[in-house]
């Protein structure tokens, strides 16, 4: 048995097994393009997808530029990106903000650089620079005896980001960057209990907001500040604490409303549909209604490679991108789908078993960081994809069109596979 449990722990940390997904997810992804951009022949003419062709071609480039970087990431010294992180971090911060400054306004956001006809989304490398910081910083201060000070800092360094990302407006890349914060806390040894309780003014102001936007009634909100009072009671916090974590809870609920008026239109009818699906159903709620449609009526099997009529009568949108999940469900049905997510979740079990097992606390930090940037993606994108999530930008790894998404995953992977080789084949 434990020579098993031995072959199993080296078998999901092999550069094999992650380079094979990667391979995988990118053939996965390229096919499910293919089809979204081919039209789909009716009873008397072929119907036109709405997507042209050269979409897919630069996909394929992009992915053939994936390979190389992830081939670069897997060989690269980990020690000099751990000396050079704090310069990283310093020119993405310089980036975020000139983008805010002088990038050109799409479609009322301030994301992306044009360099000629490619465009470069700078947020998506923030997050792969902001992994490497907090590891350099909990790697750096982890025998110290108080883990405050640097949790504070990371903090701190990870809501700069938040704050820039928030305003180009990318609320998407803005959670990634706080479940990537999230993860590498807790990974560094900061209490769950704790966690928790740091992560409770966030449920205030959800609530809050149930109570005053949704059902306008302020029951929800009220009856959460008591069971939050009585578990302060009964986890035997000092009084200083339980008093400072009550009243950071009272003023995120009272601020939730704040918060609220500073989103756009557009976000405010997301998340309102999300509570009341049959709000606008050919408005806010059309994304996420063609995509359950589109998801359901592929029952086990499919309807058929080329053959989905929600992507094919173009029904579905944002189906190159954020939505591709569905068509994946929609065409292979649960078998295609669950085959797909089945290699995203041995990408992510490989990636904690190399976390663990990693020789120094930098290369485990950088795992796990890596980890909660897949984790998080995967997750959230399925989540809205089915209607189990308000619907927000976020892409599906290696499978969503685009250049700057599928570069950092591919950095990523390649990371990964580094991390791993140090620890199981040296």
């Amino acid at each position: 048995m434990g020579w098993n449990r031995q072959y199993t722990s080296r078998y999901f940390g092999s550069k094999i097994v992650l380079f094979s997904i990667f391979a995988g997810l990118c053939f996965y992804s390229l096919a499910t393009l293919w089809s979204v951009t081919e039209g789909i022949s009716g009873p008397y003419n072929v119907v036109s997808s709405g997507i042209p062709k050269i979409l897919f071609w630069k996909q394929l480039t992009w992915v053939l530029i994936g390979c190389f970087i992830a081939v670069a990431a897997y060989k690269f010294p980990l020690q000099l990106l751990e000396e050079t992180a704090p310069i990283l971090y310093l020119l993405m911060f310089s980036v975020l903000v000139a983008i805010l400054l002088f990038a050109p306004e799409v479609a009322g956001a301030k994301r992306w650089f044009f360099i000629g006809p490619v465009s470069v989304q700078p947020s998506e490398f923030a997050k792969i620079v902001l992994i490497l910081m907090l590891a350099r910083l909990f790697s750096r201060d982890g025998n110290m005896g108080n883990k405050v000070i640097p949790v504070a800092i990371s903090f701190i360094i990870s809501g700069l980001f938040v704050a820039l990302i928030l305003n180009e407006p990318d609320l998407g890349t803005s959670l990634v960057i706080v479940a990537i914060w999230v993860m590498m806390v807790f990974w560094y040894g900061l209490s769950g209990v704790l966690l928790i309780c740091v992560s409770t003014p966030v449920l205030s102001a959800i609530f809050s907001f149930y109570s005053e936007n949704v059902i306008q009634q302020p029951w929800p909100w009220a009856v959460f500040i008591l069971l939050l009072i009585g578990f302060l009671y009964f986890a035997r916090f000092g009084l200083l604490e339980s008093s400072l974590l009550l009243f950071s809870n009272i003023v995120t609920g009272i601020g939730a409303s704040f918060f609220w008026d500073k989103l756009k239109l557009y976000q405010q009818e997301r998340i309102l549909t999300f509570f009341e699906p049959g709000r606008d159903m050919f408005g806010a709620g059309y994304q996420a209604y063609q995509s359950k449609v589109a998801i359901g009526s592929g029952g086990l099997f499919g309807t058929g490679y080329l053959n989905g009529t929600q992507k094919g009568l173009a029904f579905l949108p944002e189906r190159e991108t954020d939505f591709i999940f569905s068509v994946v469900g929609e065409e292979l049905g649960f078998v295609g789908a669950m085959f797909l997510i089945t290699m995203f979740l041995i990408l992510i079990v490989s990636g904690l078993n190399i976390a663990k097992n990693a020789r120094k606390p930098f290369s485990s930090m950088l795992a796990i960081g890596i980890v909660a940037f897949f984790s998080f993606h995967v997750m959230v994108n399925i989540s809205i994809t089915s209607g189990l999530l308000p619907v927000t930008g976020l892409p599906l790894p290696f499978m969503s069109y685009g250049g700057s998404h599928i570069l950092v995953s591919s950095m990523m992977i390649g990371l990964l596979a580094n991390v791993g080789s140090r620890t199981f084949e040296d």
